[in-house]
């Protein structure tokens, strides 16, 4: 499945979650290919579908927030339709206080992104001194290498692969506020992939939108006896007479009752597109 590929497109670095499942990923699958880094979910996806020896490794959901628009409406728009998604895994979130230091009652300052200090604002406010010095960084990556311009007594907020990386110690973990939190990442790419008889397929229906259409369309699938994993729709166009229909569920798309399937939604929608067929690692 990852024959062919030489270079890996990652979400973040400096220990970003999207790192830690490449590094799932290559474990799985015995791979190593250089990695590029990159600052949106858009630059990714635009660098696979421009590149065809590349693979890219973005979040698609997450426990606290649900399905992430960004990744699968920029997915099913790819100039190249051979790019779909070959994997997936899970990644629990392990938001930590790292510093240079091992004393975290010594901590006076907090360098971090925004998004990092509204991820774990009750643990700042509750754990961490009323007098904290923060400052704002861009990013993961960059909130480490400001580190080593301050003092012992400044920490930022990292991942544990964050600490290996930059040589830091891990004070505190799970600082994060929505506990047992869990990102799904999807890897993406030109590629086909085998049925494993645990595989998961993901499709998006284009339809007009009409009284009874998503009732026809999970009828299909109790015909096949097919389980549905997860179903959601968006607006196309800003038309809300278009619908995109976002549809997870069991078995591989070379499988001849997923094939039956599909042929039974053809008739019922506008276009459709597989995204791809997958299994987990």
């Amino acid at each position: 499945m990852f024959e062919g590929f030489n270079e890996v497109v990652c979400l973040g670095m400096g220990g970003s979650y999207s790192e830690i499942a490449k590094d799932k990923l290559f474990k799985a699958y015995d791979l190593f290919m250089y990695q590029r880094s990159l600052n949106s979910i858009i630059e990714c996806i635009d660098y696979v579908d421009e590149n065809s020896n590349a693979i890219a490794i973005l979040p698609v959901e997450t426990t606290a927030k649900g399905i992430i628009r960004e990744t699968i409406d920029n997915l099913i728009t790819t100039k190249n339709q051979n790019v779909q998604i070959l994997a997936e895994t899970v990644v629990p979130v392990n938001d930590c206080i790292l510093s240079k230091t091992t004393e975290f009652y010594s901590i006076t300052g907090l360098i971090s992104n925004p998004n990092a200090l509204a991820k774990c604002k009750t643990f700042i406010k509750e754990e961490m001194p009323r007098q904290l010095n923060v400052v704002i960084a861009e990013s993961m990556d960059e909130s480490a290498r400001l580190l080593h311009n301050y003092n012992l007594t400044y920490s930022i907020i990292g991942t544990p692969k964050t600490a290996e990386i930059y040589n830091l110690n891990i004070l505190k973990e799970h600082i994060e506020d929505f506990k047992n939190n869990n990102r799904r990442f999807i890897v993406i790419g030109d590629a086909e992939t085998k049925t494993t008889g645990k595989d998961k397929t993901s499709i998006v229906l284009f339809l007009n939108d009409r009284q009874g259409a998503l009732l026809d369309i999970v009828q299909i699938f109790v015909k096949y006896h097919i389980n549905i994993t997860q179903i959601s729709s968006k607006m196309m166009n800003n038309n809300h007479e278009e619908q995109a229909v976002f549809i997870d569920f069991d078995g591989h798309k070379d499988e001849e009752i997923i094939k039956n399937l599909i042929d039974g939604l053809i008739p019922l929608s506008q276009g459709i597109r597989i995204i791809g067929s997958y299994s987990s690692f």
